[in-house]
């Protein structure tokens, strides 16, 4: 019988380590293809996140340059909102305008991808109201830098906030109230001090600020300037509403929040030249050069600090200080500008500008500059134009109710002497059943050469504040009137034969007034020097009982008013005398007038030389063609009568009665910044800076 044996299977040792190896592989791939997955999840994330920050960031860029913008153009006055409009307008306007409250259009967004779908990469939309991006203390209403008003500050931050705050000066044209809302009214109100002090102007409107760090080079940033700082923080948070594909109407990112400092500067002209004009620099009237304008180099021409033109033409020269122009710099001529070369108008281009900015030594704007290179910052001035010149809008009477903006911004309101002339005849040789007459505007029948009519009217400043932030309406209390008369051009009003000379009638006689004499005759004179009024300074102040002090500016027009270059006499002037000695004008001498404004003899060239301006849109030396030499020191501005002319001004071009150019190598100009608040002339130029920044400290 046989017996069978069951024997075990060898095992397979090669089999095992092969069945383990693919064990260990397989694994290997499953925990690979897990972090591979996992890697991928998290570069999505990532890569969501950045896409999320460059939105943002874009986003964020457009609204802030419309935040900008749309305070400027709010604050200002329009036709139908003199007071400007309040920030809920301003930042409505702001986000409606780059659509920062939707990512794209909703329906658009259904129509493209159906309900519940979203765009991922999507942080700046709010997907609320309108306002809803502005989560601040009040929403919409920003934080502003001025004591005394509810500004949302907080108390316990009071005293430590920066930029420094202001202080709220009471006024009856504003109202601390609305100040909160209204930027206007805050601007209006907001000063460096409640009264002047040893750093500031006499009532504490203007400090010594520096300028700040933007590439708008109106003056090299940290430079000091007379200035008002006014600011306000304004708070966004940028979240959404959308959600992901699991969860739609939920937040896929956490809020961003950012503080943004909006500031406007009031800056008064005190560069060496400014102007509201297209202005031609580097060229004499003759075409000659200016060569170095240093001091160092003892040149004609000889100017300290920036130089500052609506639209600037460059005809060669040296400047040591900066070029800005808020429209256009064109570089004519091979000019150096702060020790760099301008050749050419390739300054800007891309790749030019950053390559120069690496090699400059002094960081911050470029010495060549135009507004428009930093699109986070605004100049905007005031009143150009014609418009600098008159009480308000064409044909306004001065009787009529002035706007809060008009007594801010008008020199006719900070005029503390005003003169207004009327039932003037044009025409010397013409008949006088053919002369237009200023009084009613209408051809005069019935006149005579030589009639005028000139109002006098004063209120003195006894507070001795030349640089108050608001000007005084016409029949305000303690205005005094006087009311000086020329029938023809052999006298006054009871032809006493003081030929030329106004008259007032007191007790039934008349008075020569002493001071005002006005020629409408040919004789002796040549045709352009027809028609003057001159003014005898000094009498006017003596004869009337002024001080010099509390009545420092000097407002000259006609009634009604008429624009500038739109006069009908066109060849009436108004001359001013014995100005030489203007010592006794402590608080500055100002002149504004939309006439032809002649100087004669010398002007403020006293033991003290006192801040003075004259505002006039023809502005001649002397009279009857007498040759004339200027030795000026100051400043220069400039506006053309015409806002945004192409036609290039010559700041050194000035003129003598007979309208020909003042030449000659012994003319100098010594041109300075001003650097002290207190030596302001009372009516100076205004121009508003607005700029934003984000706040980095959040």
């Amino acid at each position: 019988m046989a017996i069978s044996t069951r024997l075990r299977q060898k095992r397979s040792e090669s089999g095992e380590a092969l069945i383990l190896t693919i064990a260990i592989i397989g694994l290997a791939i499953i925990v690979t293809a897990a972090a591979f997955l996992l890697a991928a999840r998290t570069a999505q994330d990532t890569e969501r996140v950045a896409s999320a920050k460059v939105d943002i960031a874009t986003r964020e860029d457009a609204l802030i340059r419309a935040i900008l913008q749309q305070t400027a153009q709010g604050m200002l006055p329009g036709p139908s909102t003199p007071g400007g409009v309040n920030w809920t307008t301003i930042m409505t306007a702001a986000v409606n305008q780059v659509g920062a409250t939707t990512y794209v259009d909703p329906t658009e967004v259904t129509t493209l991808l159906g309900s519940n779908v979203v765009i991922p990469a999507n942080m700046g939309d709010p997907g609320g109201s309108s306002l809803g991006i502005f989560q601040g203390y009040q929403q919409e209403v920003p934080w502003g830098g001025t004591t005394g008003l509810a500004n949302l500050v907080n108390a316990a931050n009071a005293t430590a906030v920066q930029p420094p705050q202001l202080v709220w000066v009471s006024n009856a044209n504003i109202s601390a109230a609305t100040a909160t809302t209204n930027p206007q009214q805050f601007l209006l109100g907001s000063q460096m001090s409640a009264s002047g002090s040893s750093a500031t102007s006499p009532s504490g409107r203007w400090g010594t600020i520096p300028f700040p760090n933007i590439r708008f080079g109106f003056m090299r940033p940290g430079d000091s300037m007379v200035a008002r700082r006014v600011w306000w923080r304004i708070p966004v948070v940028y979240q959404t509403t959308q959600g992901g594909l699991e969860a739609p109407g939920t937040a896929r990112f956490p809020a961003a929040p950012a503080n943004y400092i909006l500031s406007i500067y009031e800056i008064p002209s005190q560069l060496p030249i400014t102007g509201n004009a297209n202005i031609q620099l580097g060229l004499n009237p003759d075409g000659s050069g200016w060569g170095n304008t240093s001091a160092s180099a003892g040149g004609q021409v000889q100017i300290t600090g920036s130089t500052y033109g609506d639209a600037v033409q460059l005809s060669g020269g040296t400047y040591s200080g900066g070029i800005s122009s808020r429209r256009q710099v064109n570089i004519v001529q091979s000019s150096s500008v702060a020790g760099e070369d301008f050749t050419d108008n390739t300054y800007n281009n891309l790749g030019v500008r950053e390559q120069k900015d690496l090699t400059r030594v002094n960081i911050g704007a470029a010495p060549v500059s135009v507004a428009g290179d930093n699109g986070k910052a605004l100049l905007v001035p005031l009143l150009s134009g014609q418009d600098f010149y008159l009480p308000a809008a064409a044909n306004y009477l001065p009787a009529s109710t002035p706007t809060t903006w008009d007594l801010y911004a008008r020199p006719y309101f900070h005029c503390r002497i005003r003169i207004m002339i009327s039932g003037t005849i044009s025409d010397p040789n013409a008949d006088p059943k053919n002369a237009f007459n200023y009084s009613n505007g209408q051809i005069n029948t019935t006149g005579n050469t030589g009639a005028i009519t000139a109002t006098v009217s004063y209120l003195p400043d006894t507070s001795g504040l030349p640089d108050a932030v608001f000007g005084v309406p016409d029949g305000t209390s303690g205005w005094t009137t006087k009311t000086y008369v020329q029938t023809n051009n052999l006298g006054g009003t009871g032809n006493l034969g003081s030929n030329g000379i106004l008259q007032i009638m007191q007790n039934g006689n008349p008075v020569n007034s002493g001071f005002l004499i006005y020629t409408s005759t040919s004789t002796g004179k040549s045709a352009i020097d027809s028609n003057i009024l001159e003014i005898d300074l000094l009498k006017l102040y003596s004869t009337l009982g002024l001080n010099p002090s509390q009545c420092y500016s000097i407002y000259v027009g006609c009634a009604p008013s008429q624009n500038p270059n739109n006069l009908g006499p066109q060849n009436l002037g108004v001359a001013i005398m014995d100005a030489g000695d203007l010592s006794a004008f402590t608080n500055g001498f100002s002149i504004v007038t939309p006439q032809r404004l002649y100087l004669t003899g010398s002007f403020n060239n006293g033991v003290t030389v006192v801040p003075t301006s004259l505002y006039a849109p023809d502005l001649r030396y002397g009279i009857d063609a007498l040759p004339a030499q200027l030795n000026l020191t100051g400043q220069i501005s400039i506006s053309q009568v015409t806002q945004n002319s192409s036609t290039a001004v010559n700041p050194l071009s000035f003129v003598n009665g007979a309208n020909s150019v003042i030449t000659g190598a012994g003319n100098t100009y010594t041109l300075k910044a001003i650097t002290n608040p207190k030596g302001l002339p009372p009516i100076t130029r205004l121009n508003l800076l607005f700029t934003i920044d984000k706040e980095r400290t959040n």
